[in-house]
């Protein structure tokens, strides 16, 4: 039970320091207009920012609910429903990008792309072992 225990804490310090920093990434690039060219002063994009931070928070929830030790019957629901909100999710801002986004619209789909891209690989890691177990039965 303690082992458990370690490993839960362990994946929550490791995503919760993940998403810390696709958060601050995001904080930090609202200071990035991208290649507009501004004579005047880059207002804060507050509510943009903030629409980042919810992306990247979501998508961080997707791969905590597909890492959190349970027992393995439970793990590929898990694997494929936290895999297919953050491919939705992904789809969904590359539908609504463009080129010469300012910063924080990059860093979110950076995030988003790199973590659906680690659970579309558990997704098929966890297929490549049920296929091996099913030969070895």
């Amino acid at each position: 039970m303690e082992s458990l225990h370690r490993k839960r804490l362990a994946v929550r310090f490791a995503v919760a320091a993940v998403w810390a920093y696709g958060v601050w990434l995001a904080i930090q690039s609202g200071f990035d207009p991208g290649f507009l060219s501004l004579s005047r002063a880059w207002p804060y994009p507050l509510r943009h920012v903030l629409i980042a931070i919810a992306q990247i928070t979501l998508v961080s929830l997707c791969l905590y609910d597909s890492l959190r030790p349970q027992p393995d019957g439970s793990s590929v629901g898990r694997m494929v429903r936290a895999t297919t909100v953050s491919f939705v999710m992904l789809v969904w801002m590359t539908v609504n990008t463009f080129t010469d986004q300012p910063g924080y619209a990059y860093v979110a789909g950076q995030y988003v792309f790199i973590v659906t891209a680690l659970l579309v690989c558990g997704l098929v890691l966890h297929g490549v072992v049920a296929t091996i177990r099913s030969f070895h039965q």
